[in-house]
């Protein structure tokens, strides 16, 4: 029997994770029935990989509670000169290399005026204040994303990407949710679709995966794809039958459509599906919310996203 694997984005610690997999399921079953799709997902069938607390236990240095499988996104501080933790200068610098791509992509570049200019190789302080700076133009140009929520995303990322410990923890409760010889379609929204990514592309072998879905995936962003391509080349994972990235262009935490210009596979790799859609959740990030009027928005919630996975629970049950 295939299993539905679903895998959760940034900042969701301190989240009941029974709840945030009620949420999905939900928006994922209104989808499908806008797909015109008879699937229905159920607990008993979907294994909701939680880590959120594990994270942030693992960047904030405390002793982490295990990732788990079960069967509103956390308030954010203001960031400021007195709000951003002490960082060192490498994570400073990818911080300061996201926010300035987040601000390109939604139009703003080194020419506006109030744009901070720091010296190639700076450190230290001067590192700090183009942060922040460059944090305080994501408040003010970039619409749906906040400064908080940039550093929060760009610091799991980092953290996720560049420490071996927070890694292989987050991976090997993933790899924990696979195991066994049975198919397993695969959700992963934001930061999820990165560890989806790092944990499917490691693998030499095993559970076939009929569909690797990946809405609002950070991936395309040049610093998040240029630091995976340091550890190895990128490559479309082994198992995997079928991957589809959706996007909405106004969702600039994902920024880029994973092309094959953005996110460059071996020639004779399979092609991503690329979808671009409308979602309609607050920020055009989410993948499952509901909206005042009882609706359910979010990626999950579209009829062209919830319908792949309609199809391959039905094709290879």
């Amino acid at each position: 029997m295939t299993r539905l694997v679903l895998v959760h984005g940034r900042d969701l610690a301190g989240h009941d994770p029974d709840t945030l997999e009620a949420q999905w399921l939900g928006a994922t079953a209104a989808g499908l029935a806008a797909a015109g799709s008879s699937f229905r997902p159920t607990d008993a069938g979907s294994s909701f990989v939680y880590y959120g607390d594990t994270l942030a236990a693992l960047v904030g240095g405390a002793a982490p509670p295990p990732v788990t499988v079960h069967a509103l996104e956390a308030g954010a501080p203001a960031v400021g000169p007195a709000g951003l933790p002490a960082l060192p200068d490498g994570e400073l610098r990818f911080v300061l290399d996201v926010a300035r791509e987040v601000l390109a992509g939604a139009g703003r570049g080194p020419e506006d005026e109030a744009s901070p200019v720091v010296a190639e190789g700076a450190v230290g302080d001067a590192l700090a204040e183009a942060v922040v700076a460059t944090l305080g133009l994501v408040d003010r140009y970039v619409p749906g994303v906040s400064a908080a929520v940039l550093l929060t995303l760009t610091r799991d990322v980092y953290a996720y990407l560049h420490d071996d410990h927070v890694r292989r923890v987050i991976d090997d409760g993933l790899a924990a949710a696979l195991a066994g010889d049975e198919p397993a379609v695969v959700v992963a929204h934001s930061l999820g679709s990165v560890v989806a990514y790092s944990v499917l592309a490691g693998r030499a072998d095993g559970a076939e995966v009929p569909l690797l879905l990946t809405p609002g995936s950070p991936l395309g962003v040049r610093a998040i794809r240029e630091a995976l391509q340091a550890r190895a080349p990128l490559a479309f994972p082994a198992g995997v039958r079928r991957w589809v990235s959706a996007r909405d262009p106004r969702d600039l935490l994902a920024l880029r459509d994973l092309t094959p210009a953005v996110f460059p596979l071996p020639a004779g790799s399979p092609a991503i599906d690329v979808l671009r859609v409308d979602n309609r959740a607050p920020g055009y990030h989410a993948a499952a919310v509901r909206l005042d009027d009882g609706a359910w928005a979010g990626y999950l919630a579209l009829p062209e996203v919830a319908g792949p996975v309609g199809e391959a629970m039905t094709r290879t049950r």
